[in-house]
């Protein structure tokens, strides 16, 4: 692997030897795709009778995606509204709402539901439109982060917690969205736990929905297999879902209707042979070796059918010969799934998403005894999953409070019930009551006065305690985000020590890697004393209101200094370091020790996201000749205007991959004000990043 110009990462090797191949088989498919399509085409053209058109029509929208596919369906839609043909209605309406609902155009969607209720039968049409509402929920709960999908997973489960009276439908609805929810957490050690309630949703689906025909059921119990048989707790169990999953398949294209429809999507079924192609334990190589030629098979049959079937081939092929211990193959594999992680359509969040790629590469590497490169991508995984943790204990943190709240309500409302079936009783009571005596009615009267003044004062006490428990909650999660930040940051260094510690104990390391690994281990020590150093500094200045003890001293000095001591640690070959400035007029008035500190942060910063360029460090009085304007400019990634405050505030890091605690410009901006200076971002500066410090002259 080697850098790009543009900062990515090129693959090479494997990809460049299969690439003639690939080539082949993309221009093979497309020309066999052209021909099949000019040819359905032609039918459509020479179709005589309607029955002939809305055959043709459905061939072609199965055939066809995106944009055209849903021209197709538009049409076959308008065709069978004129034969008034119950099936393919339901058949362009499914296209048309997958469409609309997959590419997030909700306003249209609502319009096709409401097309369905009126033109279908009440059970196709309350199957599919509930069946299409889930999945536009379900792509809020697995795509967004924040206030709206967490009000929509306390909507359903409240739902399923307050509503006694729920349909099948709803149920299954319920079971789906809840899942999903679940699907997307990264809590090593806890996979158990997560699994477990991924599948008891599912599983829920799968029974509810065992006595409803096929027909209808079909689209509800697709995914609910697929993932029972990623994520159940047994692997014998997964295996006895994965058939399942194949069965139902075969089921559903064997009846009539299907076999009318030659070239509606095959991804689930390419997904039933992955998930049994990987199962060389349970199965025997043999078989599972059939399943994945099986797999190919069709991967060439049906290349159209999936956009990301480049992926899901990848990582079949990744788990596959994982399985039958071809780790060379493996590695590789594993190498393309990275690559197209982070370049290809799926617009995927690294984090989530490499971390078990990068372990499964890991084991791979160790298997073929590649202990250095093993390591190496352990790192990049260790980095990853803290980062992936910190992440799930949000997500955790806010389903417990989802957890309470819809908690709350159903006591609240079960309490609500019990005092109105004794209002009931009170009301019947004071009605005889009153029958018998206008005194007991005076009575009743002060009595529920009474009650009610107490319910306020009970109100206004419970939100003085949820104000009092919501500061208490934010005092905690901040300092979990100290401690969390802090454990990551520490141990990466750590892990850095202790791994080149331990080759340079071994006999075979050389005296010259002695010697490199040394300097390795120096260069994390001296991260870690400045991180503490860092906090120090920070626990100093917020507990202190005081100007620092501040003289004149020379800028020049410190300037040297701290450009001597970043490249005699931290230097770069590709990188030119210069100091810019009059010697003879670098008087400044500030405090010599707490002025280090912004300096040296701010080189080790430019130097941390430079490659290659230049780093300068200069100083000038500015416009009015009473303050001294000192800078710091380099060549690196830079940093967006947008974000020019934002990276002042704590725990805040402009790159997640790079090594950093996130309080280094915090720090520097408190230092800067507590020397009666300002520190800021040149948002003009465009080569790179530019800081400018601003402290006063001596009077």
């Amino acid at each position: 692997m080697q850098k790009c110009k543009n900062g990515g990462i090129e693959v090479c090797g494997i990809i460049l030897i299969m690439l003639p191949l690939l080539v082949n088989h993309i221009t093979a498919s497309t020309i066999v795709a052209s021909s099949e399509k000019k040819s359905l085409q032609n039918t459509l053209l020479f179709a005589i009778t309607p029955k002939q058109k809305l055959e043709a029509l459905t061939n072609l929208m199965d055939f066809t995606h995106q944009q055209e596919q849903r021209t197709y369906a538009e049409h076959l839609y308008q065709e069978a509204l004129k034969e008034n043909n119950n099936y393919y209605k339901e058949a362009a309406l499914t296209e048309l709402l997958r469409y609309y609902v997959n590419n997030d155009i909700k306003d249209t969607a609502a319009i096709y539901l409401k097309e369905a209720k009126k033109v279908l039968p009440k059970k196709a049409a309350d199957f599919l439109c509930t069946y299409m509402k889930t999945i536009m929920d379900v792509r809020v709960v697995f795509y967004t982060h924040g206030k709206k999908r967490e009000k929509l997973i306390k909507y359903y489960k409240l739902k399923e917690e307050t509503e006694p009276n729920l349909t099948v439908l709803d149920k299954m609805s319920i079971n789906y969205v809840l899942a999903m929810s679940f699907t997307q957490r990264i809590d090593p050690g806890n996979e158990t736990a997560w699994n477990s309630q991924i599948c008891y949703h599912f599983k829920k689906i799968i029974k509810l929905s065992d006595n409803i025909p096929l027909r209808y059921s079909y689209q509800f119990r697709l995914n609910p297999l697929n993932m029972l048989a990623l994520y159940s707790l047994t692997r014998k169990e997964q295996v006895n879902y994965a058939f399942i999953y194949l069965d139902m398949q075969k089921k559903y294209l064997s009846t009539n209707e299907m076999k009318k429809r030659p070239y509606v999507s095959k991804r689930h079924l390419l997904n039933a042979y992955s998930l049994l192609s990987i199962a060389v334990e349970e199965l025997g190589k043999n078989t599972a070796s059939q399943y994945f030629r099986e797999y190919k098979k069709l991967m060439k049959k049906y290349p159209q059918d999936d956009p990301v079937g480049e992926y899901n081939l990848y990582f079949t092929s990744c788990n596959y010969y994982m399985k039958i211990k071809d780790f060379r193959k493996a590695t590789n594999y594993c190498d393309s799934i990275i690559h197209y992680l982070k370049y290809g359509p799926l617009n995927s969040t690294l984090s989530d998403n490499v971390i078990q790629i990068l372990k499964d590469k890991t084991n791979c590497l160790d298997s073929l005894h590649d202990y250095r490169g093993a390591y190496e991508t352990y790192k990049q995984y260790v980095s990853l999953l803290d980062s992936a943790r910190v992440k799930d204990m949000q997500s955790k943190v806010n389903d417990l409070e989802i957890k309470k709240q819809v908690d709350q309500i159903v006591i609240e409302k079960k309490a609500l019930e019990l005092d109105l079936q004794k209002s009931h009783t009170t009301l019947y009571l004071l009605m005889t009551l009153f029958i018998l005596s206008i005194a007991a009615a005076i009575y009743v009267f002060f009595k529920l006065g009474k009650i009610q003044l107490l319910y306020k004062n009970l109100h206004k006490t419970n939100n003085l305690l949820k104000i009092t428990q919501k500061k208490a909650e934010e005092s905690e999660q901040m300092k979990n985000s100290f401690i969390k930040n802090m454990c990551h940051e520490v141990r990466t260094p750590l892990n850095a020590i202790n791994g080149f510690a331990e080759l340079i104990s071994d006999e075979k390391t050389s005296p010259e890697e002695k010697k490199e690994f040394s300097k390795i281990i120096f260069a994390n020590c001296n991260d870690i004393t400045s991180m503490m150093n860092n906090i120090l500094v920070i626990s100093e200045i917020d507990n202190s209101q005081s100007m620092f003890d501040m003289a004149p001293i020379h800028l020049d000095v410190i300037c040297q200094y701290e450009m001597m001591n970043l490249k005699k640690l931290k230097a770069k070959a590709n990188i030119l370091y210069s100091i810019e400035g009059d010697k003879n007029n670098d008087l400044v008035f500030s405090a010599q020790n707490q002025l280090s500190v912004i300096i040296a942060n701010l080189l080790d910063n430019a130097n941390k996201f430079t490659e290659s360029g230049e780093i300068i460090l200069a100083y000038k009085h500015d416009d009015t000749g009473k303050r001294m304007n000192i800078s710091i400019s380099d060549t690196g990634c830079g940093i967006p205007a947008d974000k020019s405050e934002w990276i002042f505030k704590r725990f805040t890091k402009n790159n997640e991959f790079i090594p950093g605690s996130g309080l280094g410009l915090y720090m520097c901006k408190q230092i800067a004000l507590h020397l009666r200076g300002s520190l800021i971002l040149d948002t003009v500066y465009e080569d790179g990043a530019r800081f400018i410090l601003s402290l006063p002259l001596p009077e």
